[in-house]
């Protein structure tokens, strides 16, 4: 059936699944409300990136169920969910065409001022008047002609122009420069702004400005709340989480200085 306009909220209910006997997410159970900001944080192989990719349909649950507008994902057709429910991945991938042609992707009737909207909207205008032929700069097979960061400022416009009620995000964390870095930040401010939006955060710096904040271990939902109720508990695993990133981050800081 077509999937109803997003209005209210998605629901897990006792969501697991399994790669072949492997066990990956056991009885998930949360709610996500119309409108807020959610941040998947967890250690590698925790289960976030498979919620994700639960929710857009790449799989589905061995058990329970997951529910948008009342409505199991399992009775949606495909074509209604991927217009409500859109993920930009860490390195989306690009097709051999030009940069319009992939933004493009996101709403295939779109013309170039539609997708020359979609750049300003993110505050990307500037990058891409830099690129040799603008918007219909050829990127190369899966993007090679451009960088990492680059590859996803253009997947964030094919998220804008998708226009989804809802929007997963994969944090990228791969090499970046500096300079793509803070176009990359704000670019997905602007893309999350009034829009439900779930991140996978790899970084507890985006965590901390979430509305809730969903902590995931060994395929458990072991925590939720925001980062200042999460901190509360010093032997909770988000405190935990918390106290190696910040290690994390000053053993950088010496390095940097040591050069």
């Amino acid at each position: 059936v077509p999937l109803l306009p997003f209005r209210d909220r998605i629901e897990f209910r006792e969501v697991s699944f399994r790669y072949q006997a492997k066990p990956v997410l056991e009885g998930v159970d949360l709610e996500v409300l119309r409108g807020q900001m959610i941040a998947l944080v967890g250690g590698s192989g925790s289960g976030k990136t498979t919620l994700a990719k639960l929710l857009i349909r790449l799989a589905d649950p061995v058990g329970g169920s997951i529910r948008v507008a009342g409505t199991d994902l399992r009775q949606v057709s495909l074509a209604s969910l991927r217009s409500a429910l859109v993920m930009v991945p860490q390195d989306g991938f690009l097709f051999d065409t030009s940069v319009a042609g992939n933004v493009r992707m996101g709403r295939l009737e779109a013309g170039d001022r539609e997708v020359r909207a979609a750049f300003e909207a993110l505050g990307l205008d500037g990058w891409v008047e830099g690129l040799p032929r603008g918007l219909h700069t050829r990127v190369g097979e899966r993007g090679e002609y451009l960088s990492v960061g680059e590859r996803q400022l253009v997947a964030l416009a094919r998220g804008y122009l998708a226009d989804p009620g809802c929007l997963i995000l994969d944090e990228a964390t791969s090499a970046v420069d500096p300079a793509t870095e803070v176009a990359l930040r704000n670019a997905i401010a602007r893309l999350t702004e009034g829009r439900t939006a779930i991140t996978i955060a790899h970084r507890l710096a985006t965590a901390e400005h979430a509305d809730l904040i969903l902590v995931l271990e060994r395929g458990r939902l072991v925590q939720r709340g925001t980062h200042a109720q999460l901190l509360a508990d010093p032997d909770g695993a988000y405190a935990r989480l918390h106290g190696s990133w910040l290690a994390s981050l000053a053993a950088g800081s010496e390095t940097a200085a040591a050069w």
